[in-house]
């Protein structure tokens, strides 16, 4: 069943590839959302807390991690928040639904799910790390350095600020 529902996941996947073409960035004046999407919760809790001692609580933070094994959070996702046919359960509809700032991708290995959020929300500009499977879902990409992951947000975080006084 888990591999059905995988399969028909990255159908939907590639649909909504099809289907998006070119579509318009739009670079924010001012960030006051902020949407995570992680890998893992390690990955997850380390950019929001980058984000929370960059920005405080002046900037919203919302965001999904994936996880095998059931978690009490409520960022916690799994192949059990979509049905057969590859779509997602209405548990995400307020995370697909919501068009925030920027989102932010701190995980080079996205899983079929995850990219399947990735397109699924309105944002216009999204930002992550450079691997050849996250080039067709994000805007602005940056190889990822052996220093840790908080260095290399900090440097997605300080060319987003270039390009945000440039423009």
């Amino acid at each position: 069943m888990k591999w059905w529902k995988q399969k028909m996941v990255e159908r939907q996947l590639a649909n909504k590839l099809m289907q998006s073409g070119k579509r318009a960035v739009l670079f924010p004046k001012e960030f006051k959302s902020i949407g995570i999407i992680a890998a893992s919760e390690v990955d997850y809790e380390v950019a929001k807390a980058y984000i929370r001692n960059l920005w405080g609580y002046k900037v919203m933070i919302k965001g999904h991690f994936f996880e095998e094994q059931e978690k009490e959070s409520i960022e916690w996702i799994s192949e059990s928040h979509f049905n057969l046919l590859g779509k997602h359960k209405p548990y995400l509809n307020a995370f697909t639904e919501e068009k925030l700032d920027i989102l932010l991708i701190p995980s080079t290995n996205l899983n079929p799910y995850l990219r399947y959020l990735l397109l699924a929300n309105p944002t216009g500009f999204r930002l992550g790390f450079f691997s050849k499977e996250n080039t067709p879902y994000l805007d602005l990409m940056l190889a990822y350095e052996a220093t840790g992951l908080n260095e290399n947000i900090q440097y997605l975080i300080n060319y987003l600020n270039k390009i945000k006084e440039a423009c």
